[in-house]
């Protein structure tokens, strides 16, 4: 019986190891920015893989975490994060009675990935090594941080995530719950113990109802705890999915924080706020669609897709806004004085498809730069330059934006009245600025004025310079001036040592392909919400489009509950602290303190530290 027993045994297992190599097969995979990615076709009775990812021709294979392996019901997926730009491949292996079944692996063919531009001002001045290096918690070459802390948020620990943090240098507290892990960070940086970078990696839809807390009820507070206090931190999305439902962002008193490849849905207030004394912060990659109705008659689409307040040395880049209604507001307060500007900032590379104005919308501030964005069918306005504005506007492709340039109170804007409040001007009657203009492609826009159209002293939109680096002379003004204190004439940031960094943008007649192909705008492979406007209805119209509305608001992940990672490879259970040197990790595969106590993994094997 034994025998007849085991011979069973053995036609099983032979019997599912056929299955999975009959089954198991590359569904896609390609290369992203400092991203690999596959899918594969699930294979019957497999409950679990493990994924791992080696760069081309070294022939070593490194784990991913079991978080990055998900389910999609037929298909199954898993992402490689933090590569540096370079040729990779992946391999899919299917995990049966915490088995793997090496035979049946599938392997991909070689993907390509390349490098994150960080082209910006966020990146401009940065440290080059160290624990503040760049921005955020990766490494210029894209790759982690050393010691960096990785965590992966999803809808089912949202609330209930938990960390074990050295609040000083002799003692540790316990954070719960997504946000209530950000709160710990600030004050464990702040209490001095806190000596890494931190990353939290986003899987699939997390929504307002799954959090732990938000703040005032509207969004997510990334907060230091004084004034440009330095905060190592980025804030990623996994694959294709990564959504943020009913919230939104806001950056606070930090320096060197990251935000990438998150879509956001149906945000409270604003999608990404920058709130008040923050410097060095990119924002890329991300999806924003419509907001929730505001209060305000110009809020039907929602307040802000990202706007920034009292901020400086930001990049926003590589941005998808979908038919946004007020897109990217700078806005710094005169209550906060002069030292606090919002100055110093990059628009790149964006997608402003059907957005409807501010993008962006230019305040109090001598060195705005924009450039090589696709203004794709916009109903009100491209970049506004409401008061004491200078603003380098270089290599963009306007097609269809009704009025690429406006200036307040002056060109266009001298006899047009909001229809939207009813005032003079689309602007509010402000103070204006002053817009150089530079190898820019215009078409179907409806007004657009400069200096060679001879309408007379400083009444036009844009000054339109001859070479790259023409220098502004100070008689160029804005209109309104006299009205001021300080007359708007023109910083020549871009063309003054030390107030702007190395760039070459790209030609303009390649810009519409390059933002919206592959490595473009948005979230990796687009994201996983697609939309296409209808160009011959939409260019025009700024109302909300109610179907958009209405997929937004029945939008669900495809993606199944729980992860396909196994993580029942780790041997017996060892008792002792072996090496303290080595990284530490707890049964989640998340990277924690050595002397951490309980039940730790070092080495690929269970530790009891006691």
């Amino acid at each position: 019986m034994k025998i007849f027993k085991g011979l069973l045994s053995i036609l099983f297992a032979s019997l599912v190891g056929f299955s999975a190599r009959a089954e198991l097969s590359l569904k896609a995979a390609d290369g992203w920015l400092e991203t690999a990615w596959a899918e594969w076709y699930a294979a019957p009775g497999v409950k679990a893989y493990n994924a791992y990812v080696s760069e081309a021709g070294t022939g070593a294979w490194t784990r991913l975490d079991g978080e990055l392996i998900r389910s999609y019901g037929a298909y199954g997926r898993a992402d490689a994060l933090g590569l540096k730009a370079g040729t990779y491949r992946m391999k899919i292996v299917p995990v049966v009675d915490g088995n793997e079944v090496t035979a049946d692996a599938v392997e991909t063919p070689d993907l390509y990935v390349r490098a994150h531009d960080r082209t910006g001002y966020a990146h401009f001045g940065r440290p080059t090594e160290g624990l503040f290096e760049g921005v955020g918690g990766y490494k210029n070459d894209g790759t982690l941080k050393d010691d960096a802390i990785v965590l992966y948020v999803s809808s089912e620990n949202a609330k209930t995530i938990s960390v074990t943090w050295p609040y000083t240098t002799t003692q540790q507290k316990t954070y719960t719950g997504f946000y209530g892990i950000i709160e710990g960070y600030r004050k464990c940086l702040n209490g001095g113990g806190m000596t890494r970078p931190l990353v939290i990696r986003l899987i699939g839809t997390v929504t307002d109802k799954d959090m732990d807390n938000l703040r005032f009820g509207q969004g997510l507070d990334i907060k230091g705890e004084k004034e440009y206090t330095e905060f190592p931190f980025t804030l990623e999305g996994v694959g294709n999915d990564a959504t943020i439902y009913g919230f939104g962002v806001q950056f606070s008193q930090v320096t060197g924080v990251e935000m990438r490849n998150i879509g956001i849905m149906l945000c409270k207030d604003d999608g990404v706020e920058m709130n008040k004394h923050n410097s060095h912060i990119w924002v890329h990659n991300l999806d924003v669609f419509y907001g929730q109705v505001g209060s305000d008659a110009d809020q039907v689409k929602g307040d802000g897709a990202i706007d920034i307040k009292y901020s400086s040395y930001c990049t926003v880049a590589y941005n998808h806004f979908f038919d946004n209604g007020k897109c990217c507001l700078i806005d710094p307060s005169k209550s906060y004085g002069s030292e606090t500007p919002a100055d110093y900032l990059s628009y790149h590379h964006n997608w402003f498809d059907h957005a409807d104005s501010r993008l962006p919308r230019c305040r109090h501030g001598k060195a705005f730069h924009v450039y090589n964005n696709y203004y794709d069918g916009n109903g009100e306005y491209g970049v506004g330059l409401a008061s004491n504005a200078c603003t380098f506007v270089e290599s963009n492709w306007f097609r269809n934006c009704r009025y690429p340039i406006i200036n307040s109170g002056q060109g266009t804007d001298k006899n047009l009245v909001d229809a939207k409040t009813s005032k003079k001007g689309l602007l509010s009657g402000e103070d204006g600025g002053v817009c150089k203009f530079w190898n820019n492609h215009v078409e179907g826009a409806k007004s657009f004025i400069t200096q060679k159209d001879n309408y007379g002293s400083n009444l036009y939109d844009a000054y339109m310079v001859d070479s790259r680096d023409e220098v502004i002379p100070e008689s160029v003004k804005a209109l309104k001036a006299e009205l001021v204190k300080t007359p708007t004439t023109y910083s020549n940031f871009d063309t003054t040592p030390g107030m702007i960094y190395d760039c070459t943008p790209d030609p303009t007649d390649e810009v519409p392909a390059i933002v919206t192909g592959q490595y473009g705008a948005g979230r990796c492979q687009k994201g996983d919400f697609a939309w296409e406007f209808d160009n011959a209805t939409e260019d025009a119209n700024t109302n909300v489009i109610a179907a958009l509305k209405t997929a937004l608001t029945n939008y669900r992940t495809s993606r199944q509950p729980g992860f396909t990672g196994d993580q029942s490879l780790i041997p017996e259970l060892i008792y002792g602290t072996d090496d303290e040197s080595l990284p530490c990790y707890n049964i989640r595969g998340q990277r924690i303190a050595p002397s951490a106590k309980g039940i730790v993994i070092r080495r690929g094997q269970k530790t009891l530290n006691r």
